[in-house]
């Protein structure tokens, strides 16, 4: 495996992806679960981005179906295999392959006799990324041999992995596993040339399993940053993104290295909270705030080493809930985090779509 820092921050919204229809076809009956390749196997996600999804005419099998699954954890949309990826994929190894064979092809997922969304094989050195969710050819490469994850790269947007057909399917075929649920709770901010934040996050097991995950108590903040890129903001007022972009970051040697002694227990139905020093950000103006982060693992934990007799190591990344909070002019301030409701969640992205 190849280390690869976290993921496509990208805060543009797109629409017409996302789609939610009944299937009368009888094919896709005894599958609660599927995803499936298009009948004509040389279309491109290009040529379908504005093709109303029922208008597609599926593959006659699907590419995998429920039967294929041990589990899919919701928070990081890792689906975890029954078999070894390549019996889905060929050998992932072989890049000129996957090129070939997989670069923009699109598969559609069904779940409860309905086609929930349109994704797509995305290759690693892509200039062109779709409004849709997708398989990188990086992660296929990096995750361990039994796990194949559908990303979403849009921080800040809905995201449309999470469809409740699909969560619905997965949990009547016993298949769920929640996974985690991450909040940023406080922030304190030292606003200067280069601005400091401390930041605290709560870490909530929502899981079946007790859940083994990155501690940067025990690994520190420039090896935790390794793997995420901190809060990332997004001030409503001027319609701009502030990251730390001039942070220090230790990388893992050799950079596919990872030590258990990193992983912090949280068992099931319980969390842990973290503060979390971060210097880098440029100055940040008065304003309205969102903000976000993504949390994240090493990929390549393999089968036979997460899997422990009182738990499993968390595998992938996903993102925190976004938080709201308001920017005064001031040198130092101490911040404390509004979650956002659903219907204030939506309209967060209207004000994305009119800027």
């Amino acid at each position: 495996m190849k280390f690869i820092s976290y993921s496509l921050i990208i805060i543009a919204v797109f629409i017409g992806c996302s789609d939610d229809n009944p299937v009368a076809t009888s094919k896709i009956d005894d599958c609660a679960y599927a995803i499936y390749f298009l009948k004509d196997t040389t279309i491109t996600i290009q040529e379908i981005l504005n093709t109303e999804i029922k208008d597609l005419e599926l593959a006659d099998e699907p590419w995998m179906s429920q039967s294929d699954i041990e589990f899919y954890d919701w928070s990081s949309h890792c689906i975890y295999l029954k078999k070894n990826k390549s019996f889905f994929l060929g050998d992932p190894a072989n890049n000129d392959l996957f090129y070939i064979r997989w670069n923009n092809r699109p598969f559609i997922v069904t779940a409860e006799n309905r086609i929930c969304y349109k994704g797509y094989f995305l290759p690693f050195l892509s200039s062109d990324i779709y409004p849709c969710p997708d398989i990188l050819e990086a992660d296929i490469n990096l995750y361990s041999s039994d796990i194949i994850r559908i990303e979403w790269p849009y921080l800040f947007a809905t995201d449309q992995r999470n469809n409740e057909y699909v969560k619905t399917a997965l949990t009547n075929s016993n298949l769920l596993h929640e996974g985690l649920y991450i909040t940023i709770d406080t922030l304190w901010i030292d606003n200067a040339d280069t601005t400091t934040v401390e930041y605290k996050i709560t870490i909530n097991n929502r899981d079946e399993d007790n859940l083994y995950v990155m501690d940067p108590d025990k690994m520190g903040t420039k090896l935790f940053h390794a793997f995420t890129n901190g809060p990332i903001f997004y001030n409503s007022t001027n319609k701009t993104v502030y990251s730390s972009i001039y942070k220090n970051v230790t990388l893992p040697d050799p950079l596919d290295y990872y030590d258990y002694c990193w992983f912090a227990k949280i068992k099931s139905g319980e969390s842990i909270s973290r503060k979390i020093i971060l210097t880098g950000y440029p100055p940040l103006p008065e304003g309205n705030y969102y903000c976000c982060f993504t949390f994240g693992s090493p990929y390549n934990i393999e089968k036979c080493d997460r899997t422990l007799s009182d738990g499993r190591y968390w595998i992938g990344s996903m993102f925190s809930e976004v938080g709201e909070f308001d920017r005064v002019l001031s040198k130092i301030s101490n911040y404390k985090i509004r979650s956002l409701s659903r219907i204030q969640q939506k309209d967060f992205i209207n004000i994305l779509l009119r800027k």
